[in-house]
């Protein structure tokens, strides 16, 4: 099952490492280091199933040659104590191909690393239980004649957590595209509203946990783990809703062998897992859907489903409401100064009519334009436009003069969505929703989304 995970470190002298023998470790490759004069082989390294470089726009040619490359960022770095490059590595889906998982890693590259200046050297290790990226990151941006000054500014705590985000949504997106509903979170799962206590990352697999031989700081470890994983299957136990909450947050139906896949790392023994998953599937909040196309059983929670029905009922109330609209010269001077085809100008007028909630579809290429000029009618006519992010704040934060500007609404699941106009309804303030529609018609799986579309979308 698909879970997050996402580190960054630096590569720093000061801890007596190397960016070139880091590169040729992740890589698999042998790589000569001219700073110290040895070469560092890992040809023999198994499991790197694909490794690349991506360079933005007009780098020189030796960036894309592996050695030369961290040969330049080292022989560039004078300090004893340099911090020579980041890494962060990220967990890829199970659920994707061996061709989607690459993919998916150079579309987060590209876009959080490439685009800002980066060079990455990546490589994705392809274990059956734990398919992962390794990416390489240069600090300091590069142009045609070279590399230029460390840039700061990557490394702040804000950016680590933007980059964060960033991998859940590209990865939420490159599931649904591949039909696959699983979702992953970056947030803590106390931020998740999940009652459970997460699990210590290891470092080495399940075959050798027995080992005797193991070091002591694995062992600690793997003790620690395991006093985790009792202490969450006694939770579950005492609460099976525990388990439904968690698992439907990361998948809205499942079937036993998901709701098996969940449970295991959070269980001690064969024993509990056993109780544990007994509990679960007795619990009178699990609820039993239609079958599969393959004739497999599937199932929710009787949370989720109470979530769509008060979704449903609530999106009728507020689309029926009046209220929120935007005078006619309002618009019209609004449109003046935005270039909008005929399409544009009818969602523009969805979007500004009265209504609390609206929800659309717009192509990637006409969406800025259309944004823009809806912002600047509702500012206009005296509403206060905030983004998806003020709803986390509580409903204390939104009037009844606020406007809820919410888009990439087609990535947002269905608890989520209904929390959001929750919280509007409350304050009695608008709802607009704006999806992708090129996402939508990629994606193989029907978010949330489209439910609204259905009941508030553009006529």
């Amino acid at each position: 099952m698909a879970i997050y995970h996402l580190t960054a470190n630096i590569i720093s002298r000061a801890r007596g490492q190397s960016v070139v023998a880091a590169a040729a470790y992740r890589s698999g490759a042998a790589l000569r280091d001219e700073r110290y004069g040895v070469t560092h082989n890992y040809a023999g390294k198994r499991g790197v199933v694909h490794s690349e470089i991506m360079t933005p726009a007009g780098s020189p040619a030796w960036s894309r040659d592996r050695q030369v490359l961290w040969n330049k960022v080292e022989a560039n770095e004078l300090r004893k104590d340099s911090q020579l490059a980041r890494v962060i590595e990220v967990g890829l889906p199970i659920e994707l191909s061996a061709e989607e998982r690459v993919a998916l890693a150079r579309d987060y590259i590209a876009k959080e690393f490439v685009a800002k200046g980066m060079i990455a050297d990546f490589c994705i290790r392809g274990d059956a239980n734990n398919p992962h990226a390794h990416i390489l990151l240069t600090l300091r941006g590069v142009t045609p004649s070279g590399f230029g000054p460390k840039e700061r500014r990557w490394n702040g705590k804000t950016v680590l957590l933007e980059w964060r985000s960033a991998w859940a949504t590209h990865a939420n997106e490159h599931l649904s595209r591949a039909g696959h509903a699983v979702r992953i979170d970056h947030r803590t799962l106390e931020a998740q509203q999940i009652e459970l206590t997460p699990g210590r990352r290891i470092g080495v697999g399940r075959a050798r946990r027995g080992d005797e031989a193991l070091p002591d700081h694995l062992a600690e470890r793997i003790a620690e783990q395991r006093r985790i994983a009792k202490q969450n299957g006694e939770t579950i136990l005492e609460d099976p809703t525990v388990a439904l909450r968690a698992l439907t947050h990361q998948r809205p139906t499942f079937t036993h062998q998901d709701l098996a896949q969940f449970l295991r790392p959070r269980t001690e023994s064969a024993a509990q897992f056993d109780a544990v998953f007994l509990a679960v599937t007795q619990s009178k909040d699990l609820v039993a859907l239609d079958p599969d196309e393959g004739g497999q059983g599937r199932f929710t929670s009787r949370d989720m489903i109470e979530a769509k029905r008060s979704l449903v009922r609530r999106t009728a109330s507020m689309a029926a409401r009046r209220g929120h609209g935007v005078a006619s010269e309002v618009q019209n001077d609004a449109l003046a100064q935005f270039s909008l085809n005929d399409t544009g100008r009818g969602a523009f007028e969805y979007l500004v009519n009265e209504g609390d909630v609206k929800a659309i579809a717009v192509t990637d290429g006409a969406k800025a334009a259309l944004l823009a000029a809806a912002r600047q009618a509702w500012n206009a006519a005296g509403f206060s436009v905030r983004g998806a992010e003020e709803c986390q704040q509580g409903h204390d934060s939104l009037t009844s003069e606020t406007v809820l500007l919410v888009d990439g609404a087609q990535m947002i699941g269905l608890k989520e969505l209904e929390r959001l106009l929750a919280v509007a309804d409350k304050a009695r303030a608008k709802v607009a929703l704006i999806g992708d529609a090129d996402q939508l018609l990629a994606m193989r799986v029907e978010p949330p989304f489209q439910e609204l579309l259905r009941l508030a979308g553009q006529r």
